[in-house]
């Protein structure tokens, strides 16, 4: 688990760096907001893979009801974000939607490569 929260930290890190490079090299699509993104991503990723984790450990029967379930979970909770974020800033909202999807698709292939590497792990044992 560990070296998941290493990666995880690292994907961040690089995704926060890349967001500052849009205000360095003077874009004027940059937000504030864009270096947050990643760290929601990571927070969210970060406590879906533990509890998703920890259900596998606990019962290996549930685990794709519960994984299902917190799947479509945090996909609500990812479109409230989007919504209230678009709603109280109609001007910027097409870049921040933008941002915000290519995090999301980043984060769900390294989730999904997580998930699908210790789920075989844990049956070759």
């Amino acid at each position: 688990m560990r070296k998941y929260y290493i990666l995880l930290i690292s994907l961040t890190i690089i995704l926060i760096l890349a967001a500052f490079c849009t205000l360095w090299f003077g874009n004027a699509v940059f937000q504030t907001i864009f270096p947050f993104i990643p760290l929601y991503f990571a927070v969210v990723t970060g406590i879906q893979h533990y509890a998703v984790i920890k259900s596998f450990s606990k019962d290996p029967r549930t685990f794709v009801k519960n994984f299902l379930g917190l799947t479509v979970g945090s996909l609500f909770l990812h479109l409230v974000v989007i919504s209230v974020w678009s709603f109280t800033h109609i001007q910027m909202a097409k870049p921040f939607i933008i941002a915000f999807c290519i995090c999301y698709i980043l984060y769900l292939l390294f989730e999904t490569i997580a998930l699908v590497l210790f789920v075989k792990n844990k049956r070759k044992q």
